[in-house]
């Protein structure tokens, strides 16, 4: 018996990855250069240059530590399952513990919406909505395996303090996601990063299914 899935229920959550694609100020612009265009060539085939963490991708903990899971090595369950939506764009700043405890945390996979994901995106924001490290560490204090964020990352200025936090507990971090048309709901996520062997983090296509 095949499994049916109304497309209609299914959301997008994945940026768009091409030469305009925002990424982290220090990181290249990607590269998408067209070496075969028709009708001069036979086929239309593109060249692609980009960092491991553009646009949407998998942080995997081999980012921060070695003998940790390489993107290739997470396992599916980190990325596929039900997962639950957590609505913060009331915040301007920083996320607190205070701002989760307001919520039951039921799902090992939760992604958080905040205004970032309301961002046009046209331009890298260094004050974009990030999170505290008390923050992080009551996620981890929930049992989370997978935390899903709306901008390059969930800390600012390029530090790795909340990655610490996260991934020396070998959870999972999903970042660049797009949740403008998610709300704070239960939703089955499908994340699959690109099977490139041996490295720190892996572009994604994620999506929701209602």
């Amino acid at each position: 018996m095949g499994i049916k899935i109304n497309s209609g229920k299914i959301i997008d959550i994945s940026m768009d990855l091409n030469e305009k694609t925002v990424v982290w100020i220090k990181d290249p612009a990607p590269k998408l250069k067209p070496i075969c265009r028709q009708p001069e060539a036979e086929c239309n085939f593109t060249w692609l240059d980009f960092s491991s963490h553009a646009g949407t991708h998998i942080d995997a903990p081999f980012y921060l530590f070695s003998n940790k899971w390489t993107s290739d090595k997470v396992p599916f369950d980190r990325l596929i399952g039900s997962c639950q939506v957590l609505d913060l764009t009331e915040v301007d700043d920083m996320i607190t513990a205070d701002h989760l405890k307001k919520f039951k945390i039921r799902e090992k996979i939760v992604l958080i919406r905040t205004k970032n994901s309301l961002d046009l995106m046209e331009k890298y924001n260094a004050n974009h909505v990030a999170m505290t490290p008390a923050a992080a560490e009551f996620l981890v204090d929930q049992g989370i395996t997978t935390i899903g964020y709306d901008y390059q990352s969930f800390e600012r200025n390029g530090q790795n303090q909340l990655h610490n936090i996260f991934m020396k507990k070998d959870i999972i971090c999903i970042d660049n996601l797009r949740l403008a048309k998610a709300i704070k709901k239960k939703y089955y996520l499908i994340c699959l990063p690109l099977k490139v062997t041996g490295i720190d983090a892996a572009p994604a296509r994620a999506i929701l299914i209602d």
